[in-house]
């Protein structure tokens, strides 16, 4: 998990205005859905390699979907918020806000893409596009001897011609259940998720070490209650469903 129990996001003080609480909880909930859905594309798409070496045929592509354009619209959503922050003079210059936003200015782009999916049907269809972009990524298939599958899914009618690339990884690659290099390809912009994903953990851990430093003083001894469950049975006049 992203988050311990005893990180900083889950344990805001009480003394902290609401307007901060609500900016911090805000980085938080876009992380976790981020790291959440991250974590089940490569799960996701894991499966479907093992399944293929299976001599079985997948065909549902959707919940990898789901999970991949979650994770851009989280993202994008914890970018916006980063560059909201005040004080960010005395930031270290690679966790600021200007150079966040030059790093992930591809994930905009492509939250672009699907936001405004309708405005750019001509410009997916001019491209030979899959209205959903296409995936490609590398699964760890054996450890010992190390075998590597390569793969892409292109949702979707097929044009006359499919100009999709089998992923070719360009540097180190950080396998999380197995998969990596995970890349999205959408309109005519093209992100390595899974380099985004570093991204997104440096700047979690930068964050966490400096509310921790800066929740240090006595006054923030008292913390906000979160995340609350509530649950009650209905009155249903013993009606049978």
């Amino acid at each position: 998990m992203m988050f311990s129990n005893d990180s900083p996001f889950l344990n805001i003080p009480q003394a902290l205005d609401a307007r901060q609480a609500l900016y911090i909880d805000g980085l938080r909930h876009a992380a976790q859905i981020a790291d959440l859905a991250y974590r089940r594309l490569c799960s996701g798409l894991t499966e479907h390699v093992f399944s293929y070496c299976r001599n079985e045929t997948p065909r549902e592509f959707t919940y990898l979907y789901l999970d991949a354009w979650a994770f851009i619209d989280a993202t994008d959503r914890f970018r916006s918020l980063w560059k909201m922050q005040p004080g960010t003079k005395s930031m270290p210059a690679r966790y600021a806000p200007a150079t966040v936003q030059e790093k992930l200015e591809g994930i905009r782009q492509l939250r672009n893409v699907s936001a405004h999916l309708a405005q750019k049907i001509d410009q997916i269809v001019s491209l030979n596009s899959s209205v959903l972009g296409s995936l490609s990524w590398v699964t760890a298939v054996s450890h010992t001897p190390l075998v590597v599958k390569t793969c892409f899914i292109r949702p979707g009618v097929m044009p006359a011609k499919v100009s999709d690339q089998l992923a070719m990884p360009a540097g180190r690659v950080d396998f999380v259940n197995e998969s990596g290099w995970i890349t999205m390809n959408a309109g005519k912009h093209k992100v390595v998720l899974s380099e985004t994903y570093t991204v997104l953990i440096e700047l979690v851990n930068y964050a966490e070490q400096a509310l921790s430093a800066a929740f240090s003083d006595p006054t923030f001894e008292t913390k906000r209650p979160a995340d609350m469950f509530g649950i009650a049975e209905l009155d249903t006049g013993k009606h049978d469903y």
